[in-house]
């Protein structure tokens, strides 16, 4: 019999693996895979397995949801995160998130370790959560979506994907690149005031971020229902740089080169009739205007049981 608990769900829950085999610098899934099959199986759950390669997640991850499982373990990146909880948005399926990508935003927000076999280790005695998404015109994200001519330099963080040597002429490029960019006139507007913003990028946040300082920012609430809007105000060759300076350093919000909004819904407008954006580091392109809102507690995934501290 299985032991109870697992997953935070007493009883034997119906378990699916999905994962994306090219998730990430090094690869590896297979053996990601085999260590989070042994850890769920040593509890007497015998998940099935989705493994998606060669641009075949979308069959993979139809395939895993016409089963309806209690839990899927994702493991992957942010895009294949994205994916699957664009699938499992609105359902009793809750996600276990194993990192395996570049930057692993939500996991780290999760506060999921970082290494597959120590993140599955925390999941499989992990307890169910329900956190907030954004949503833009109807496609979803979960921490961030970026708006301007910011979105661009995506082009090249996608060129140095997978790719070590490549990492260091990205960032150089990117660099160079973010200087020449030029403002785009964005018509903003939000559940109390409207304006119109000359500026190289516009974050948007799935609830604040944390105002401390981090080599990467996170979100320290994921259930407040709030959209957090921060739009870097036209300061010439440099505005890219300051407004990552002050997200890094935690002060956008009183930084007064920055536009700084807390609302539940908003809408940017432009004139033009599409402008690319960044879904969670995911290119698209999508019809102005941009509307944007947050699902509350739209999505359930499993998380790591706090630390119990003794008397």
């Amino acid at each position: 019999m299985a032991e109870t608990g697992i997953f935070g769900i007493d009883g034997t829950p119906s378990v699916a693996v999905l994962a994306n085999s090219r998730s990430g610098f090094g690869g590896g899934g297979s053996r990601a895979v085999e260590a989070i099959v042994a850890a769920i199986t040593a509890r007497g759950v015998y998940p099935r397995i989705f493994m998606a390669g060669g641009g075949r997640l979308p069959e993979a991850i139809a395939a895993c949801k016409a089963q309806q499982p209690d839990i899927v373990v994702v493991l992957g990146g942010d895009g294949t995160i994205l994916a699957a909880a664009e699938a499992f948005c609105d359902t009793k399926t809750a996600l276990a998130i194993v990192p395996q990508g570049t930057v692993n935003q939500l996991a780290r927000d999760l506060l999921i370790p970082l290494d597959p076999v120590l993140a599955v280790a925390a999941l499989v005695d992990g307890e169910r959560r329900a956190i907030d998404v954004g949503m833009v015109n109807g496609k979803l994200f979960l921490c961030t979506s970026v708006i301007g001519p910011l979105a661009k330099l995506q082009r090249y963080r996608e060129e140095a994907r997978g790719r070590m040597g490549a990492t260091m002429l990205s960032f150089l490029r990117t660099g160079m690149k973010a200087m020449t960019l030029r403002p785009a006139a964005l018509a903003i507007r939000d559940d109390r005031s409207a304006w119109t913003e000359e500026t190289r990028g516009v974050i948007v946040s799935v609830n604040p971020l944390a105002e401390i300082v981090s080599r990467v920012p996170f979100r320290e609430k994921l259930d407040a229902g709030l959209l957090a809007v921060y739009a870097a105000r036209e300061r010439g060759y440099l505005t890219l740089f300051k407004l990552a300076a002050s997200i890094f350093g935690g002060r956008a919000r009183n930084d007064p080169d920055i536009a700084y909004r807390e609302t539940p819904v908003l809408t940017i407008d432009a004139r033009r009739q599409w402008l690319t954006i960044l879904n969670d580091g995911e290119i698209r392109r999508v019809n102005t205007p941009l509307r944007f809102a947050v699902k509350p507690g739209a999505l359930a995934v499993i998380v790591p049981r706090p630390l119990e501290l003794s008397a």
